[in-house]
Protein backbone atom coordinates (compact mmCIF):
# COMPACT_ATOMS: atom_id res chain seq x y z
CA UNK A 1 0.00 0.00 0.00
CA UNK A 2 1.68 3.40 -0.83
CA UNK A 3 1.17 6.03 1.97
CA UNK A 4 3.65 8.56 0.51
CA UNK A 5 3.68 10.13 -3.03
CA UNK A 6 5.15 14.12 -3.87
CA UNK A 7 1.47 15.44 -3.22
CA UNK A 8 0.57 14.05 -0.08
CA UNK A 9 1.54 16.79 2.67
CA UNK A 10 2.34 15.62 5.97
CA UNK A 11 -1.53 16.56 7.76
CA UNK A 12 -2.71 14.38 5.11
CA UNK A 13 -0.27 11.46 5.86
CA UNK A 14 -0.51 12.11 9.67
CA UNK A 15 -4.81 11.62 8.50
CA UNK A 16 -4.09 8.45 7.02
CA UNK A 17 -1.89 6.86 9.32
CA UNK A 18 -3.77 7.74 12.34
CA UNK A 19 -7.27 6.06 10.14
CA UNK A 20 -4.77 3.21 9.37
CA UNK A 21 -3.87 2.77 12.94
CA UNK A 22 -7.71 3.30 14.07
CA UNK A 23 -8.99 0.06 11.91
CA UNK A 24 -6.35 -2.21 13.02
CA UNK A 25 -4.75 -2.05 9.82
CA UNK A 26 -1.38 -0.64 10.98
CA UNK A 27 0.61 -0.29 14.28
CA UNK A 28 2.96 2.43 15.29
CA UNK A 29 6.50 1.28 16.72
CA UNK A 30 8.61 3.63 18.69
CA UNK A 31 8.37 7.67 19.74
CA UNK A 32 8.95 11.04 18.42
CA UNK A 33 11.04 11.12 14.90
CA UNK A 34 12.13 7.32 15.20
CA UNK A 35 8.19 5.66 15.20
CA UNK A 36 7.49 3.96 12.11
CA UNK A 37 4.60 1.97 11.03
CA UNK A 38 4.28 -1.73 10.44
CA UNK A 39 1.46 -3.41 8.89
CA UNK A 40 -0.22 -6.88 10.74
CA UNK A 41 -2.22 -7.57 7.84
CA UNK A 42 -1.56 -8.84 4.20
CA UNK A 43 -5.37 -7.39 3.37
CA UNK A 44 -6.39 -3.81 3.99
CA UNK A 45 -9.95 -3.15 5.33
CA UNK A 46 -10.71 -2.28 1.74
CA UNK A 47 -9.06 -5.39 0.66
CA UNK A 48 -11.50 -7.52 2.91
CA UNK A 49 -14.75 -5.62 1.93
CA UNK A 50 -14.18 -5.74 -2.06
CA UNK A 51 -13.70 -9.58 -1.25
CA UNK A 52 -16.91 -10.00 0.62
CA UNK A 53 -19.05 -7.84 -2.32
CA UNK A 54 -18.96 -11.25 -3.87
CA UNK A 55 -21.63 -13.74 -2.73
CA UNK A 56 -20.42 -17.14 -1.03
CA UNK A 57 -21.47 -19.10 -4.00
CA UNK A 58 -18.90 -16.88 -6.07
CA UNK A 59 -16.24 -16.89 -3.90
CA UNK A 60 -13.54 -19.99 -4.45
CA UNK A 61 -14.36 -22.64 -2.42
CA UNK A 62 -11.26 -22.28 0.94
CA UNK A 63 -10.77 -26.06 2.48
CA UNK A 64 -9.57 -26.26 6.21
CA UNK A 65 -5.69 -24.96 6.63
CA UNK A 66 -3.80 -27.24 9.14
CA UNK A 67 -1.38 -24.15 9.47
CA UNK A 68 -3.89 -21.65 10.52
CA UNK A 69 -4.10 -23.66 14.06
CA UNK A 70 -1.30 -21.99 14.80
CA UNK A 71 -0.79 -19.52 17.39
CA UNK A 72 -0.13 -16.82 14.56
CA UNK A 73 -2.24 -15.59 12.86
CA UNK A 74 -3.38 -13.86 16.25
CA UNK A 75 -4.61 -10.59 17.32
CA UNK A 76 -1.26 -8.03 17.56
CA UNK A 77 0.49 -8.60 21.40
CA UNK A 78 0.95 -5.33 21.81
CA UNK A 79 -2.73 -4.85 21.55
CA UNK A 80 -4.02 -7.86 24.00
CA UNK A 81 -1.35 -6.38 26.60
CA UNK A 82 -3.14 -3.22 26.47
CA UNK A 83 -6.72 -4.89 26.44
CA UNK A 84 -5.32 -5.69 30.70
CA UNK A 85 -4.33 -2.03 30.81
CA UNK A 86 -7.82 -0.94 31.27
CA UNK A 87 -9.37 -2.38 34.02
CA UNK A 88 -8.31 -0.41 36.74
CA UNK A 89 -11.72 0.73 37.67
CA UNK A 90 -13.29 -2.90 37.21
CA UNK A 91 -15.47 -3.54 40.25
CA UNK A 92 -15.22 -6.88 42.13
CA UNK A 93 -16.09 -10.32 40.26
CA UNK A 94 -18.77 -10.84 43.15
CA UNK A 95 -22.29 -12.58 42.46
CA UNK A 96 -23.40 -8.85 42.01
CA UNK A 97 -21.20 -8.74 38.84
CA UNK A 98 -22.34 -12.48 37.94
CA UNK A 99 -26.15 -11.48 37.83
CA UNK A 100 -25.40 -8.24 35.22
CA UNK A 101 -22.56 -10.46 33.37
CA UNK A 102 -25.42 -13.12 32.40
CA UNK A 103 -27.73 -10.97 31.32
CA UNK A 104 -25.56 -8.96 29.16
CA UNK A 105 -23.55 -12.56 28.05
CA UNK A 106 -26.96 -14.19 27.17
CA UNK A 107 -28.03 -11.09 25.43
CA UNK A 108 -25.62 -10.48 22.97
CA UNK A 109 -24.16 -14.21 22.45
CA UNK A 110 -27.97 -14.75 21.34
CA UNK A 111 -28.18 -11.67 19.08
CA UNK A 112 -25.49 -12.57 17.43
CA UNK A 113 -26.99 -16.07 16.72
CA UNK A 114 -30.07 -14.39 15.47
CA UNK A 115 -31.85 -13.90 19.17
CA UNK A 116 -35.18 -11.96 18.47
CA UNK A 117 -34.65 -11.22 22.28
CA UNK A 118 -34.07 -7.56 23.81
CA UNK A 119 -31.64 -6.84 26.83
CA UNK A 120 -34.99 -6.30 28.75
CA UNK A 121 -36.37 -9.33 27.80
CA UNK A 122 -33.38 -11.46 28.37
CA UNK A 123 -33.23 -9.50 31.72
CA UNK A 124 -37.20 -10.69 32.59
CA UNK A 125 -36.39 -14.33 31.78
CA UNK A 126 -32.54 -14.69 33.41
CA UNK A 127 -33.08 -13.03 36.87
CA UNK A 128 -36.78 -12.85 37.22
CA UNK A 129 -38.19 -16.44 34.83
CA UNK A 130 -40.79 -14.83 32.87
CA UNK A 131 -40.88 -15.11 29.43
CA UNK A 132 -41.77 -13.15 26.56
CA UNK A 133 -45.16 -14.72 25.32
CA UNK A 134 -45.00 -13.02 21.81
CA UNK A 135 -41.54 -14.48 20.81
CA UNK A 136 -40.04 -17.54 19.63
CA UNK A 137 -39.85 -20.59 22.63
CA UNK A 138 -36.25 -20.98 21.03
CA UNK A 139 -35.07 -17.69 21.78
CA UNK A 140 -36.21 -17.82 25.18
CA UNK A 141 -34.28 -21.36 25.70
CA UNK A 142 -31.34 -20.09 24.07
CA UNK A 143 -31.06 -17.19 26.75
CA UNK A 144 -31.64 -20.03 29.10
CA UNK A 145 -29.02 -22.15 28.10
CA UNK A 146 -26.32 -19.40 27.69
CA UNK A 147 -27.43 -18.43 31.49
CA UNK A 148 -26.65 -21.97 32.02
CA UNK A 149 -24.00 -22.11 30.42
CA UNK A 150 -22.32 -18.45 31.80
CA UNK A 151 -22.86 -20.12 35.53
CA UNK A 152 -20.97 -22.98 34.57
CA UNK A 153 -18.14 -21.03 33.60
CA UNK A 154 -17.93 -19.22 36.61
CA UNK A 155 -17.60 -21.75 39.10
CA UNK A 156 -15.31 -24.32 36.03
CA UNK A 157 -12.64 -21.91 34.75
CA UNK A 158 -10.27 -24.77 34.03
CA UNK A 159 -9.06 -24.13 30.09
CA UNK A 160 -9.70 -27.86 29.19
CA UNK A 161 -11.33 -30.27 26.67
CA UNK A 162 -13.81 -31.96 29.00
CA UNK A 163 -14.75 -28.18 30.29
CA UNK A 164 -15.09 -27.06 26.51
CA UNK A 165 -17.38 -29.97 25.65
CA UNK A 166 -19.59 -29.75 29.25
CA UNK A 167 -20.12 -25.93 28.21
CA UNK A 168 -21.04 -26.74 24.53
CA UNK A 169 -23.74 -29.45 26.19
CA UNK A 170 -25.57 -26.59 28.07
CA UNK A 171 -25.18 -24.66 25.20
CA UNK A 172 -27.09 -26.82 22.61
CA UNK A 173 -29.53 -28.52 25.27
CA UNK A 174 -33.16 -28.92 23.96
CA UNK A 175 -34.74 -30.06 27.34
CA UNK A 176 -36.24 -32.95 25.17
CA UNK A 177 -38.79 -30.22 23.95
CA UNK A 178 -40.13 -31.90 20.83
CA UNK A 179 -41.19 -28.43 18.91
CA UNK A 180 -36.84 -27.31 19.15
CA UNK A 181 -36.10 -30.58 17.43
CA UNK A 182 -35.56 -28.79 13.73
CA UNK A 183 -34.23 -25.59 15.29
CA UNK A 184 -30.82 -25.05 14.27
CA UNK A 185 -29.64 -23.67 18.21
CA UNK A 186 -29.70 -27.30 19.35
CA UNK A 187 -28.84 -30.90 19.22
CA UNK A 188 -30.19 -34.06 20.13
CA UNK A 189 -28.46 -35.50 23.74
CA UNK A 190 -25.99 -38.22 21.72
CA UNK A 191 -24.29 -34.89 19.91
CA UNK A 192 -24.34 -32.48 23.27
CA UNK A 193 -20.73 -32.02 24.30
CA UNK A 194 -19.72 -34.79 22.19
CA UNK A 195 -17.11 -33.82 19.41
CA UNK A 196 -18.26 -34.89 16.03
CA UNK A 197 -17.31 -38.24 13.99
CA UNK A 198 -19.50 -39.05 11.49
CA UNK A 199 -21.45 -35.81 11.03
CA UNK A 200 -20.37 -33.59 7.98
CA UNK A 201 -20.95 -29.38 9.14
CA UNK A 202 -21.29 -26.50 6.43
CA UNK A 203 -21.64 -23.04 6.69
CA UNK A 204 -23.91 -21.06 5.94
CA UNK A 205 -22.56 -17.79 3.44
CA UNK A 206 -19.23 -19.57 3.27
CA UNK A 207 -16.55 -20.36 0.83
CA UNK A 208 -14.88 -22.47 4.22
CA UNK A 209 -15.03 -26.29 3.61
CA UNK A 210 -14.29 -26.96 7.17
CA UNK A 211 -12.62 -30.71 8.24
CA UNK A 212 -14.16 -33.92 7.88
CA UNK A 213 -12.53 -37.40 8.31
CA UNK A 214 -15.60 -39.33 9.18
CA UNK A 215 -14.80 -42.71 11.14
CA UNK A 216 -11.56 -40.96 13.06
CA UNK A 217 -11.04 -38.91 16.10
CA UNK A 218 -9.52 -35.66 13.76
CA UNK A 219 -12.32 -33.49 15.27
CA UNK A 220 -11.45 -34.25 18.99
CA UNK A 221 -7.08 -34.45 18.12
CA UNK A 222 -8.10 -30.87 16.61
CA UNK A 223 -9.56 -29.16 19.46
CA UNK A 224 -7.14 -31.06 21.89
CA UNK A 225 -4.37 -29.29 20.00
CA UNK A 226 -6.08 -26.09 20.17
CA UNK A 227 -6.65 -25.97 24.40
CA UNK A 228 -2.99 -27.14 24.27
CA UNK A 229 -1.88 -24.07 22.11
CA UNK A 230 -4.15 -21.40 23.89
CA UNK A 231 -2.40 -22.61 27.58
CA UNK A 232 1.06 -21.04 26.15
CA UNK A 233 -0.54 -17.73 25.21
CA UNK A 234 -1.21 -15.01 27.55
CA UNK A 235 -5.01 -14.92 28.79
CA UNK A 236 -6.22 -12.05 25.91
CA UNK A 237 -4.14 -13.59 23.14
CA UNK A 238 -5.62 -17.15 24.13
CA UNK A 239 -9.20 -15.71 24.20
CA UNK A 240 -8.87 -14.41 20.89
CA UNK A 241 -6.96 -17.72 19.57
CA UNK A 242 -9.95 -19.84 21.03
CA UNK A 243 -12.88 -17.40 19.51
CA UNK A 244 -11.55 -18.14 16.25
CA UNK A 245 -10.11 -21.35 16.04
CA UNK A 246 -12.35 -23.28 17.69
CA UNK A 247 -15.31 -22.12 15.37
CA UNK A 248 -12.55 -22.47 12.63
CA UNK A 249 -12.39 -26.46 12.97
CA UNK A 250 -15.70 -26.73 13.73
CA UNK A 251 -15.44 -29.65 15.90
CA UNK A 252 -19.16 -30.56 17.37
CA UNK A 253 -22.19 -30.89 15.23
CA UNK A 254 -23.78 -27.10 15.97
CA UNK A 255 -23.06 -24.49 18.39
CA UNK A 256 -19.07 -23.90 17.60
CA UNK A 257 -19.60 -20.54 17.61
CA UNK A 258 -21.01 -20.36 20.54
CA UNK A 259 -18.72 -22.89 22.33
CA UNK A 260 -16.19 -20.64 21.03
CA UNK A 261 -17.11 -17.44 22.59
CA UNK A 262 -18.05 -18.72 26.21
CA UNK A 263 -14.49 -20.62 25.83
CA UNK A 264 -13.04 -17.07 24.78
CA UNK A 265 -13.95 -16.56 28.66
CA UNK A 266 -11.72 -19.09 30.15
CA UNK A 267 -8.25 -17.51 30.32
CA UNK A 268 -9.34 -13.94 31.03
CA UNK A 269 -11.57 -14.89 34.32
CA UNK A 270 -8.65 -17.18 35.00
CA UNK A 271 -6.29 -14.51 34.86
CA UNK A 272 -8.72 -12.01 36.66
CA UNK A 273 -9.65 -9.92 33.92
CA UNK A 274 -13.23 -8.73 32.94
CA UNK A 275 -14.58 -11.64 30.90
CA UNK A 276 -15.65 -9.88 26.97
CA UNK A 277 -19.78 -10.49 27.41
CA UNK A 278 -19.45 -9.31 23.27
CA UNK A 279 -22.01 -6.53 23.95
CA UNK A 280 -21.98 -3.98 21.00
CA UNK A 281 -20.28 -6.45 19.03
CA UNK A 282 -22.52 -6.02 15.67
CA UNK A 283 -23.97 -9.42 13.87
CA UNK A 284 -22.42 -8.22 10.59
CA UNK A 285 -19.58 -7.37 11.71
CA UNK A 286 -18.89 -10.39 13.50
CA UNK A 287 -19.64 -12.62 10.65
CA UNK A 288 -17.56 -10.73 8.65
CA UNK A 289 -14.47 -11.00 10.41
CA UNK A 290 -15.42 -15.01 11.43
CA UNK A 291 -15.60 -15.18 7.69
CA UNK A 292 -12.86 -13.49 6.73
CA UNK A 293 -10.44 -15.75 9.09
CA UNK A 294 -12.54 -18.74 7.56
CA UNK A 295 -11.67 -18.09 3.89
CA UNK A 296 -8.32 -15.09 3.85
CA UNK A 297 -6.50 -16.03 7.12
CA UNK A 298 -7.17 -12.57 8.03
CA UNK A 299 -7.68 -11.38 11.37
CA UNK A 300 -8.18 -7.48 10.66
CA UNK A 301 -11.67 -7.61 11.16
CA UNK A 302 -12.47 -10.06 13.98
CA UNK A 303 -9.59 -8.17 15.93
CA UNK A 304 -11.05 -5.10 16.14
CA UNK A 305 -14.42 -6.37 16.25
CA UNK A 306 -12.94 -7.96 19.58
CA UNK A 307 -11.39 -4.95 20.65
CA UNK A 308 -14.42 -2.85 20.42
CA UNK A 309 -16.61 -5.27 22.58
CA UNK A 310 -14.03 -5.83 25.17
CA UNK A 311 -13.80 -2.24 25.62
CA UNK A 312 -17.64 -1.63 26.32
CA UNK A 313 -17.27 -5.05 27.75
CA UNK A 314 -14.90 -3.46 30.54
CA UNK A 315 -16.46 0.03 30.69
CA UNK A 316 -19.78 -1.84 31.63
CA UNK A 317 -17.93 -3.39 34.67
CA UNK A 318 -15.84 -0.66 35.60
CA UNK A 319 -17.09 2.08 38.12
CA UNK A 320 -16.55 4.89 35.62
CA UNK A 321 -15.94 8.38 37.06
CA UNK A 322 -18.62 10.71 37.22
CA UNK A 323 -17.90 12.63 33.91
CA UNK A 324 -18.38 9.64 32.02
CA UNK A 325 -22.06 8.36 33.18
CA UNK A 326 -25.23 10.51 33.72
CA UNK A 327 -26.23 13.55 31.70
CA UNK A 328 -23.92 14.89 29.37
CA UNK A 329 -21.81 11.54 29.41
CA UNK A 330 -20.27 10.82 26.08
CA UNK A 331 -19.76 7.09 26.88
CA UNK A 332 -19.12 6.01 22.76
CA UNK A 333 -16.55 8.62 23.05
CA UNK A 334 -14.90 7.11 26.13
CA UNK A 335 -14.86 3.74 24.02
CA UNK A 336 -12.98 5.07 21.30
CA UNK A 337 -10.63 6.70 23.03
CA UNK A 338 -10.08 3.36 24.82
CA UNK A 339 -9.83 1.35 21.79
CA UNK A 340 -6.79 4.10 19.87
CA UNK A 341 -5.01 3.07 23.18
CA UNK A 342 -5.22 -0.29 22.76
CA UNK A 343 -4.41 -0.02 18.78
CA UNK A 344 -1.82 2.97 19.10
CA UNK A 345 -0.44 2.96 22.35
CA UNK A 346 -1.89 7.12 22.84
CA UNK A 347 -3.14 7.72 25.99
CA UNK A 348 -6.26 8.85 26.38
CA UNK A 349 -6.82 12.89 26.20
CA UNK A 350 -9.51 12.66 28.39
CA UNK A 351 -8.78 12.53 31.97
CA UNK A 352 -12.19 10.59 33.28
CA UNK A 353 -10.61 7.56 30.19
CA UNK A 354 -7.32 7.76 31.70
CA UNK A 355 -8.42 6.79 35.23
CA UNK A 356 -9.27 3.61 34.03
CA UNK A 357 -5.80 2.64 32.61
CA UNK A 358 -3.36 0.85 34.95
CA UNK A 359 -2.99 -2.83 36.20
CA UNK A 360 -6.97 -4.51 36.86
CA UNK A 361 -7.30 -4.19 40.88
CA UNK A 362 -7.94 -8.15 40.83
CA UNK A 363 -5.88 -9.37 37.90
CA UNK A 364 -3.38 -12.15 38.32
CA UNK A 365 -0.21 -12.36 36.94
CA UNK A 366 1.19 -15.04 34.32
CA UNK A 367 -0.61 -16.71 31.89
CA UNK A 368 -4.33 -18.50 31.30
CA UNK A 369 -2.65 -21.77 33.71
CA UNK A 370 -1.35 -19.09 36.34
CA UNK A 371 1.98 -19.55 35.24
CA UNK A 372 4.31 -17.23 34.09
CA UNK A 373 5.11 -17.58 30.05
CA UNK A 374 8.77 -18.14 28.89
CA UNK A 375 9.89 -16.64 25.82
CA UNK A 376 10.83 -20.66 25.32
CA UNK A 377 7.88 -21.81 25.56
CA UNK A 378 5.63 -19.31 23.74
CA UNK A 379 8.99 -19.72 20.42
CA UNK A 380 8.50 -23.79 21.24
CA UNK A 381 4.77 -23.00 20.14
CA UNK A 382 5.47 -20.89 17.14
CA UNK A 383 7.64 -23.75 15.71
Amino acid sequence: MELIGDSMSRSTLNRTLSSLVGQGSVTPIGRGPARRYVTLSPFSLADVEAFFQRPASMRPLTPFREELLGPTPNIDPERAKRCTQIQRLATPMDRKYLSRFLVDYSWASGVLEGSTYTEIDTEALVMYGEREADKPMEDAVLALNHKRAGEHLWTHRELTVENICAMHALLTDDHGKADLATSDHFLPKEQRGVTRVYEDVNLANSAYLPPHRPGTSHARDVLVRIVDTAKTLEPVEAAVYLLTRIAYVQSFANGNKRTSRIAANLPLLAAGLVPSSFVDITKARYIRGMAAFYELGSMLVIEQAFIDGYVRSVMRSSNLPPALRGVGADPEGAAKQLCDFINSGNRPKDPAVAAMLGAPPNAASGSATGKPKTSAARRAVAR
